[in-house]
Parts: structure tokens; C-alpha cells; sequence
């Protein structure tokens, strides 16, 4: 699901509080009949903090390790989800020296290997150009077609229309 709407709509408020990060002033956020848990969720921020200093592929395998794969594993699954957002060939890469459009990818990549029930990206292809906006919108599609939910703030018209349904915000949220 795609929502859209202009700066200032609440897109990112909405997807915090659909997280669990921030608590709504009225209502509640289920999922299959159970509060959502930031646990459940596998986030891309359009900020997403990295660890600079570390390799692409020790940020993605980070996420991996902390649900409790091994070493090994958890290497596999981020060379592999590297290799899928374009980046094998930057996967031993300090993050630092990367692009700011690779380090994107690098922290969608890193969301996915949460392997969280549910997927929210904010943002995630606003710093890509056309061929790595594609692939990250693959690999966000493969995640829905494997049963998992995906959540895409955005702004492009290109991403929207290939999501499944499209929710747009018109007013910001209340002063």
C-alpha cells in the first residue's frame, strides 16, 4: 500500500503510529486482532541510521543477527539482498564511503532482513534514480507476494502506481 500526499500531510505520523513509535490520541493500531509492536515491523526511516563505519553487509546481517540467525546465515541473506538492490559489488564496503542512493538501499535491504510481518518505508526511493528506484520497488513487492504487509510513504508516481492500493492524505494532522 502506497500513501501519498503533500509534505506536511502527516505520511510519516501515520506510519509511526501504524509502528507503535508514537502512541494515537484516540484509537488503536491492531494487526490480525493484536497490537502492533515496533518488533513486527522492519523500518525504513528517510534517515536511516547506519552503522558508518561497519561493511554493507554487517549493516544488513545486523538485522538478521538480532532475530536470532547465525553468523553465517545472516551473511547469506544480506549478500543476497544486496545482490538483489544492486550493491554485490559494494557489499564489503565501509558504509561511509557509499553514495547517499546506495546507503538508501542499504537500509531497505537491512529492513527486509528483519523478516518483520510488516514493512514501512518512508521515503525509500527519494534519493534513487530510475533503475534503483525499480529494484527497491521489486524487492518490496516480492516482500508482499511472500505474505508480508508493505507500507510506502511517497512521493513518486512511479512507486504509487505499482503498489496495490493508494491511500492519499489531504490535510496535515491537527494543531
Amino acid at each position: 500500500m502506497a500513501v501519498v500526499g503533500p509534505s506536511g500531510s502527516g505520511k510519516t505520523t501515520l506510519l509511526a503510529v501504524i509502528a507503535g513509535l508514537v502512541v494515537p490520541q484516540a484509537g488503536s493500531v491492531t494487526r490480525a486482532g493484536a497490537p502492533v509492536r515496533p518488533d513486527d515491523v522492519g523500518w525504513v526511516m528517510q534517515t536511516t541510521p547506519l552503522l558508518r563505519a561497519r561493511s554493507a553487509t554487517a549493516n544488513v546481517a545486523l538485522a538478521a543477527l538480532a532475530r536470532g540467525a547465525d553468523r553465517a546465515a545472516a551473511d547469506r541473506l544480506a549478500r543476497a539482498l544486496l545482490d538483489e538492490l544492486g550493491l554485490g559489488d559494494r557489499a564489503s564496503v565501509p558504509v561511509r564511503r557509499l553514495s547517499g542512493g546506495e546507503r538508501q538501499r542499504v537500509a531497505v535491504a537491512r529492513a527486509l532482513a528483519q523478516d518483520a510481518p510488516l514493512v514501512i518505508a518512508d521515503e525509500p526511493t527519494a534519493s534513487l534514480d530510475a533503475e534503483s528506484r525499480d529494484r527497491v520497488v521489486d524487492a518490496l513487492l516480492a516482500v508482499e507476494r511472500a505474505g508480508r504487509l508493505v507500507l510506502v510513504a511517497t512521493h513518486d508516481p512511479a512507486v504509487a502506481t505499482r503498489c496495490s492500493r493508494v491511500v492519499t492524505l489531504v490535510d496535515g494532522p491537527p494543531g
